[in-house]
């Protein structure tokens, strides 16, 4: 008898127990704002947002931009003996040198890139071979930017370079017709070619064209919203952060990063960094408005997949990079932006 009840109290005790984890899993997590929201955005309308977007477009951009890319594997070249311009092939030979010294990494006997297309580490590089002709020399001065790997101790320095344009090559591309589909690539038409590529590039085009109808549901969303001003310790945290981040990028194509946003999203860096604090001002009275909340069992169950998302392979480095308070803020964001795009009317043209 005594067992039974025994086992019964046990039983009973483990139900509490899996209770209050349940409970502590379920639980809340409290967020504190350092500003309120409402001070400097007022919320437009944020349902039921139409937009359209065009598809066709997209997808046609990036079959071209793909064929264009086939083509400058077939592209040959020729030597000519006026100044180089775009699309050229050049072939030169530099040196540089910071403080009088040469330096590894910086100098090169035979280097080619084609003017135009492809980008060089030191922004202002190939801006200077413009018009230069075969066999001429030319010496300019840059500055190395931050974020070059390997080169972080030569950050902001002063760097001479000593050019000499060895070759200038203008290009002899193939015509795209219903024969060069055929020669190269098997298909009998330039439209059968081109369907190809865009079934091929299907995974790619159908990411582009969820991402241009986000963007334009969210800048209508901005449009829709009233901006009163901007908290400015916000302002400039996201300015460090977007530098960061952005500065990666620019660099690796020889840009600056207000000319990476300018190229990019048709703004400046300063414009880009106020969007995206009044993107979160807007997306953090949409979560108040909705009482959207994150769960410790949320949470835990998210955060691989949001760290993975954010660049991330160890959760762990993850959470001590930014801690749990601001992963929480941005899952609160981002189911936010879920309401939005959830309720939006993306017509298709």
């Amino acid at each position: 008898m005594k067992k039974n009840i025994l086992k019964k109290i046990s039983i009973g005790l483990l139900s509490a127990a899996m209770m209050v984890s349940m409970t502590a899993c379920n639980t809340k997590i409290k967020v504190n704002y350092d500003y309120n929201a409402e001070d400097y955005v007022t919320l437009g309308q944020y349902k039921g947002i139409e937009v359209t977007v065009d598809t066709t477009a997209i997808r046609d951009s990036l079959v071209n931009e793909k064929v264009q890319n086939d083509l400058d594997e077939v592209t040959e070249y020729s030597g000519v003996s006026r100044g180089a311009q775009d699309d050229d092939q050049l072939t030169l030979s530099f040196t540089g040198t910071i403080g009088g010294n040469s330096v590894d990494g910086f100098s090169s006997d035979s280097y080619t890139l084609v003017l135009g297309k492809d980008s060089f580490v030191i922004p202002g590089f190939t801006d200077a071979l413009y018009n230069m002709k075969a066999g001429e020399q030319k010496i300019i001065t840059l500055t190395i930017p931050e974020g070059i790997k390997d080169a972080e101790d030569y950050a902001n320095k002063r760097i001479v370079y000593e050019i000499k344009m060895e070759k200038v090559e203008q290009p002899i591309v193939p015509m795209i017709t219903d024969a060069y589909a055929k020669e190269n690539f098997g298909y009998d038409t330039v439209a059968e070619y081109r369907e190809a590529l865009a079934n091929d590039m299907k995974d790619t085009i159908d990411e582009n064209i969820q991402n241009a109808k986000k963007q334009a549901v969210l800048e209508k969303l901005q449009d829709n919203a009233e901006v009163k001003g901007y908290p400015e310790d916000i302002v400039n945290s996201k300015s460090e952060d977007l530098e960061r981040s952005i500065k990666f990028y620019s660099t690796m194509y020889g840009m600056s990063v207000d000319e990476y946003c300018q190229d990019r999203y048709g703004i400046s860096f300063d414009e880009y960094v106020k969007r995206s604090v009044t993107q979160e001002l807007i997306m953090q009275l949409i979560a108040q408005k909705e009482d959207l909340s994150v769960t410790e069992y949320e949470y835990k169950g998210n955060l691989a997949s949001f760290a993975k998302d954010n660049g991330y392979s160890d959760e762990e480095k993850f959470v001590n990079d930014f801690g749990k308070d601001k992963i929480v803020k941005n899952m609160l964001l981002q189911k936010a932006v879920d309401v939005v795009m959830g309720s939006a009317v993306i017509n298709e043209k």
